[in-house]
């Protein structure tokens, strides 16, 4: 028998030795002092180098208690885009609702999440994200065509979906909440109101007490500049539903125009309360104040 050949028991511990040596170059290479290994993170975070390393470095930034908020906005921003191009969409959509806490007027976190919003078809919420952007600077070319191409996405949209919806009324005319779709459809794309109308009201027949047709009917009325006809249905959605911020904001929309600005004022402020951010939302319906 050979005795040259090495011992089995030997061979795993001489295996190791490559890597046990090339951690203790990398262990060499860091910076010992906190603020430099910091900095060094930083870079990385920031840089260009391999996906994960970066997104490694950026969850050290926001992790470490010597980051600064404005700094660890940007490493949330920065992860969010790894995260995103890693299809990691809802770790993505937290990493920018966790920048805009720390800064709500950080326009790249509204920039990166409304792309976000884009690219997985949530048309709505881009434009959300588009608007607030240009809140903050106005005009930026940018964000402007990004929301054009989002409402033409959105308007097209809407109105493959009315054919779907028509198409499925064939089959099945006593559903309700069909007609309704319909309704809100055409309602907020504007250009169909008597139709939006006729659809309503058949929702309602088949199902009186509903309330979400009950709104839809006050967005084609205050749309018609039937403001008080409105205000009834926005009062009957609300006593079904007390307290939901979509039918307050559509009953301040009407009041204001009738001139009942103390009433309206009030109905906006618990629109808000109940649902932040249903302003914009009712922009996108094509109802501004």
């Amino acid at each position: 028998m050979e005795t040259s050949a090495i011992p089995p028991a030997q061979r795993p511990r001489l295996m190791r030795w490559p890597l046990a040596l090339a951690l203790i170059a990398v262990a060499a290479c860091a910076p010992s002092d906190p603020e430099a290994r910091a900095a060094q993170q930083w870079s990385v975070c920031e840089g260009a180098g391999y996906p994960q390393q970066r997104l490694d470095a950026c969850s050290a930034v926001i992790a470490s208690a010597m980051t600064e908020p404005a700094r660890k906005a940007e490493a949330l921003v920065y992860r969010g885009m790894l995260r995103a191009e890693m299809v990691q969409d809802a770790r993505a959509a937290a990493d920018f609702g966790r920048a805009l806490r720390i800064d709500p007027t950080f326009v790249n976190a509204y920039l990166e999440r409304a792309q976000l919003h884009f690219n997985r078809e949530a048309f709505d919420a881009a434009i959300l994200d588009y608007d607030a952007v240009l809140d903050l600077r106005p005009g930026l070319e940018s964000a402007v065509s990004m929301r054009d191409a989002a409402r033409r996405q959105l308007e097209d949209g809407r109105l493959s979906e009315i054919e779907l919806l028509t198409r499925s009324l064939v089959e099945r005319p006593l559903d309700a909440s069909l007609w309704n779709s319909r309704c809100w459809l055409r309602a907020v794309s504007g250009e169909e109101l008597d139709l939006a109308l006729i659809d309503c009201n058949e929702s309602l027949r088949l199902d009186p007490r509903s309330a979400a047709t009950l709104d839809s009917r006050g967005l084609v009325q205050l749309k018609r500049g039937e403001y008080a006809l409105a205000i009834a249905d926005y009062n009957a959605a609300l006593a079904i539903e007390p307290g939901r911020g979509h039918f307050l904001f559509g009953r301040g929309a009407a009041r204001l125009r009738m001139g009942d600005e103390a009433g309206a004022r009030a109905d906006f402020a618990a629109a808000e309360r109940a649902e932040p951010g249903i302003t914009r939302m009712y922009q996108n319906y094509g109802v501004t104040i």
